[in-house]
C-alpha cells in the first residue's frame, strides 16, 4: 500500500469510526462514509466492500497492533504480558463503546461484532500455543491433543466477547473487570486470578 492509499485509508477509518459511534452501522451508506472522510466512492471501494466491512477493517487494525505489541517481546513474563494487552483491548473497547454496544448486540442490527471479536481472540490465543507461551494443561482421556487446544481457545474466546458483552452492560471499571475476568479464567490461563500479576 502507498503512501496516497495509506492516508486513504486512516481518514475512511476515522470517518467511519465516528459515524459508526453515533448511530448503527447498517444505517451507513457507502456515500455517507466516503463524504465524511473526503474521498470518493471509488477510493472507498479500494478498502472495503461496505461500511460494516470498513468498521470492522479499523476496529481489526486497533486489535492487531495491540495483538502485535504482546508478541513481539518474546521475554516478556507471559502472564504480565497477557494482563497487559487485555487492559489495553478492554481500552480500545471503551473508546468504541457506543459502537461494541450495538455491534455486540442481539437485535436485527447488533451481533455483528461479536464474531469478529471472538476470532480475533481465537488468533491471539493460537499464536501463543504455536510460540509454546502458553499450554493447555487439560485432560480430556481419548480426545486428541490438538482437539482439545482447539476447543479451549474457542472456550477463552467466545468467554471473553460474553465478558465484554456483560460489561458494556454494567457499569464496572477496567481494573474491577480484570479482576473479575481473572477470577474467571482456567488455572491453564496465563492472567488466572492465582497468579501474582493478577492481584490488586
Amino acid at each position: 500500500m502507498d503512501a496516497r492509499q495509506r492516508r486513504s485509508q486512516e481518514r475512511l477509518y476515522a470517518a467511519v469510526l465516528r459515524l459508526a459511534a453515533e448511530r448503527p452501522v447498517a444505517d451507513l451508506s457507502v456515500t455517507a462514509v466516503a463524504n465524511e472522510a473526503g474521498v470518493h466512492r471509488s477510493t472507498f471501494y479500494e478498502h472495503a466492500a461496505s461500511p460494516a466491512d470498513l468498521l470492522e477493517a479499523a476496529l481489526l487494525a486497533e486489535l492487531d497492533e495491540l495483538r502485535e505489541g504482546l508478541l513481539a517481546d518474546d521475554t516478556a513474563e507471559v502472564p504480565d504480558a497477557v494482563r497487559g494487552v487485555t487492559a489495553d483491548v478492554l481500552r480500545h473497547v471503551e473508546r468504541h463503546a457506543a459502537i461494541y454496544r450495538r455491534g455486540l448486540g442481539t437485535g436485527s442490527t447488533g451481533g455483528s461484532l461479536h464474531a469478529m471479536l471472538s476470532n480475533h481472540f481465537r488468533e491471539t490465543s493460537r499464536q501463543l500455543l504455536d510460540a509454546a507461551r502458553v499450554e493447555v494443561r487439560v485432560e480430556a482421556p481419548g480426545v486428541p491433543d490438538d482437539v482439545v487446544a482447539d476447543l479451549a481457545t474457542r472456550f477463552i474466546a467466545d468467554g471473553t466477547v460474553g465478558v465484554i458483552e456483560g460489561w458494556l452492560a454494567g457499569d464496572l471499571d477496567v481494573d474491577d473487570l480484570l479482576t473479575a475476568y481473572a477470577a474467571l479464567l482456567p488455572p491453564w490461563w496465563p492472567s488466572h486470578a492465582d497468579h501474582p500479576s493478577t492481584r490488586r
